[in-house]
C-alpha cells in the first residue's frame, strides 16, 4: 500500500545556482531565449523511503509559463540520481526503495533552440520509514523475518523494511523490543539513540532504530559471546540509563549493568549481559513484568520494574540503586516485598504480595500514579499503586489485585494498601485470552482483554465492570497500545492525535486499529453503542509481535 505525497520545495528568494550552457556555440538569438536558472533548495530534499513522491523541478524561467504543460512542451527536463536518468518532465514521480543519501542533477534542454543547462548537485535524504508508530514483526511463508511500520496518523503501511537491511534480517521471528540508549543524545535524558531487538531463532539481532541496519548480534552482547539459552525467547525487556534486563520465556532474568562514572552509561553496548541468570534468594520463574514503555510517554512508574515470580507466587521488584560509599554503580537492587505497614488496616482475606497461593497466575500488570503533598516539606510525592489480574491457584478464580508501596526503593518498600476485587470478565477468560493493562490508570483507567477469540473487551477500573468493545474478523493474538500521554510536545508535532488507540494483531496477517479515547469509553459505559473501529489492515504474514516505536529524530 502506498500513498502519494506532493512535496512543495521551500525556496530561498534570492538564491540561484550558477548555470552553464553546454559547449554548443550555435548562432542563437539570446535576446529572445527563455533563460533557465536553478533555485537553491535549502538543506536539500528529504523524503521517506518506500513512499511515492512527486517532486517539482527547482527551476525558474525568464519568461514565465501559465501551466506545467507549457513548460514540458518548451523544455525537456531530465532528472539524474547518481548517473542514472530516472525520469523526465517538470514534475517527477519517484520512489526511493532504500533509505540513505542520494545526489540529484537536473538537465534542462530548450526544445526550440537546443540550449542545454545543467544544475549543480542537490542532496537528497531518503529517511527510514521508522519515524514513529507501530512496528510489526511477522513471518513470511518461508519463515523469514519481516518488518513493517504503520503510521499512526495516516495508517499508511511501510512494508518489507527488512529488504533495506544489508545481508537480510534473519529467520524464525519470535518477538520485538524497542528501547533507547538513555542519555546518548546531548541535552536530553528523556530520549536517546533508538534500538530494535529482533528476537529470532536464526540469531537475535539488535538494529539501529534510525537506519534499521544491524548493529550487533545479541550473542555478542553476552559475556561469553553466546546466547545463554539454546533457544532464547525474550518475553520482556526493561532498561534504565545504566542497566538493562532481559526476561526469557523460561522465567530467567539476564542483567547488563553499567558504571556511573566516565559517561559509560551513554555508550551503546559498553558492557555485557551476564551469561548466568540473575541470582535471586531462591529459584524463581518470572511470569509477568510490568509494562516498561519509552520514558517519553508518561507511565505511572518509570524508576522500578515490578515482576511476578510464579514459582513462589509472589511479587518482587528491581529498583534503582543508591549512591554512596557502599555503592560503586547505579545498579539495580532486588527488593522482596513482604513488609506491611504495622499501623495500617488490611483485609485478612486478601492474600499478601509475598504469598498469593500455590499455582496463582499473574496475567498482566499495570499501575496508577499516586501524587500526594508532603505535609512537612509541601513537596509533591510520587509513588505507584500496582494493579494485577490474578488467577488464584490457577483455578479460574480471577481477581483484580491492587497494592501500594510507599516508597518503593532499595532501602524502604512498605506495603501501605492492599485490596482485591472479583473480576467481572472471569467467565470470558480462556487459555488464549490476551490482556493489556494501562501504563497509567490515573490517565487511562481501563484495561483490555479478549475471550481468546475475536472479541475484545474493556474493563473500567472506576465502574469495576467490563463491556464488549470490538469484534474482529479473525482471532486476536496481541494488543499494542499507542501512548497514553506524551507531554513532550517540543520534540516536534505532538502525538496527542494517535493517543488512546490499540493495534490488534490477528490471525491471517491482519491488524485492526481501534479508538479507545476517553469520550468513546465514557459513552460505552453509559450504555450507548459506539463504533471504535478505525481501520483493518492486511497483508502482514504471520504476525509475531507489534511494538510502539518512537524514533527521536522522527515526528512525535
Amino acid at each position: 500500500m502506498k500513498i502519494k505525497t506532493h512535496i512543495y520545495i521551500l525556496l530561498a528568494a534570492t538564491a540561484a545556482i550558477a548555470v552553464s550552457c553546454m559547449a554548443d556555440k550555435g548562432s542563437y538569438d539570446y535576446a529572445k531565449t527563455n533563460e533557465v536558472t536553478f533555485k537553491t533548495v535549502l538543506e536539500g530534499f528529504t523524503f521517506t523511503s518506500g513512499e511515492d513522491v512527486e517532486i517539482t523541478a527547482p527551476v525558474e524561467f525568464s519568461e514565465p509559463f501559465s501551466n506545467d504543460s507549457e513548460i514540458d512542451e518548451a523544455f525537456e527536463i531530465s532528472w539524474y540520481i547518481g548517473k542514472e536518468c530516472v525520469g523526465t518532465g517538470y514534475k517527477l514521480k519517484y520512489c526511493f526503495d532504500k533509505s540513505g543519501g542520494y545526489s540529484l542533477i537536473l538537465k534542462v534542454r530548450n526544445r526550440s533552440t537546443g540550449e542545454t543547462y545543467l544544475s549543480g548537485t542537490y542532496p537528497i535524504n531518503a529517511k527510514s520509514a521508522v519515524g514513529w508508530g507501530w512496528m510489526v514483526l511477522s513471518a513470511d511463508k518461508d519463515d523469514n523475518s519481516c518488518l513493517a511500520v504503520i503510521s499512526p496518523i495516516t495508517l499508511h503501511v511501510y512494508p518489507s523494511l527488512e529488504k533495506d537491511i544489508d545481508g537480510g534480517l534473519g529467520t524464525g521471528p519470535k518477538s520485538l523490543n524497542y528501547y533507547y540508549v538513555l542519555g546518548s543524545i546531548p541535552g536530553s535524558y528523556v530520549s536517546g539513540l533508538p534500538k530494535v531487538i529482533v528476537n529470532q531463532t536464526g540469531g537475535t539481532v539488535t538494529l539501529d532504530g534510525n537506519t534499521l541496519q544491524k548493529d550487533k548480534w545479541l550473542r555478542d552482547e553476552f559475556e561469553n559471546g553466546a546466547e545463554p539459552e539454546s533457544d532464547l525467547t525474550i518475553s520482556a525487556f526493561a532498561w534504565k540509563q545504566s542497566y538493562y534486563l532481559i526476561f526469557s520465556a523460561e522465567g530467567n532474568v539476564y542483567l547488563r549493568c553499567m558504571p556511573i562514572t566516565g559517561g559509560y552509561t551513554e555508550i551503546p553496548y559498553y558492557n555485557s549481559y551476564s551469561s548466568m541468570p540473575y541470582a535471586f534468594d531462591r529459584e524463581v520463574r518470572i511470569g509477568a513484568v510490568a509494562p516498561f514503555h519509552n520514558v517519553t510517554y508518561w507511565a505511572a512508574d518509570e524508576e522500578n520494574v515490578l515482576i511476578y515470580d510464579e514459582l513462589n507466587s509472589r511479587f518482587l521488584a528491581f529498583v534503582k540503586g543508591n549512591y554512596g560509599s557502599d555503592y560503586d554503580s547505579y545498579s539495580p537492587k532486588v527488593v522482596y516485598l513482604s513488609y506491611y505497614d504495622a499501623a495500617g488496616e488490611f483485609d485478612p482475606s486478601v492474600p499478601k504480595v509475598d504469598n498469593l497461593g500455590a499455582g496463582t497466575k499473574c496475567l498482566a500488570l499495570g499501575a496508577y500514579e499516586v501524587v500526594e503533598t508532603d505535609p512537612d516539606t509541601k513537596a509533591l510525592d510520587f509513588y505507584p499503586t500496582y494493579v494485577a489480574l490474578l488467577d488464584y491457584g490457577g483455578t479460574g478464580d480471577y481477581h483484580v489485585y491492587e497494592f501500594t508501596v510507599n516508597p518503593l526503593g532499595s532501602r524502604s518498600h512498605t506495603i501501605t494498601a492492599n485490596t482485591h476485587t472479583p473480576f467481572s470478565g472471569a467467565s470470558l477468560m480462556t487459555e488464549n485470552s490476551v490482556v493489556q493493562m494501562s501504563t497509567n490508570f490515573t490517565k487511562n483507567p481501563y484495561f483490555y482483554f479478549t475471550d481468546g477469540d475475536r472479541n475484545l473487551y474493556v474493563y473500567s477500573m472506576d465502574a469495576r465492570e467490563h463491556r464488549l468493545l470490538y469484534t474482529a474478523s479473525s482471532r486476536i493474538t496481541g494488543i499494542c497500545p499507542s501512548p497514553v500521554d506524551c507531554p513532550f510536545s517540543n520534540y516536534g508535532a505532538n502525538s496527542k492525535t494517535p493517543n488512546f488507540r490499540l493495534a490488534l494483531s490477528q490471525e491471517g496477517g491482519k491488524i485492526s486499529i481501534v479508538d479507545v479515547s476517553s469520550s468513546k469509553m465514557v459513552r460505552l459505559f453509559e450504555g450507548f453503542s459506539t463504533d471504535v473501529k478505525i481501520d483493518e489492515l492486511s497483508g502482514f504474514g504471520d504476525i509475531k509481535s507489534v511494538v510502539w516505536a518512537t524514533n527521536y529524530e522522527g515526528e512525535y
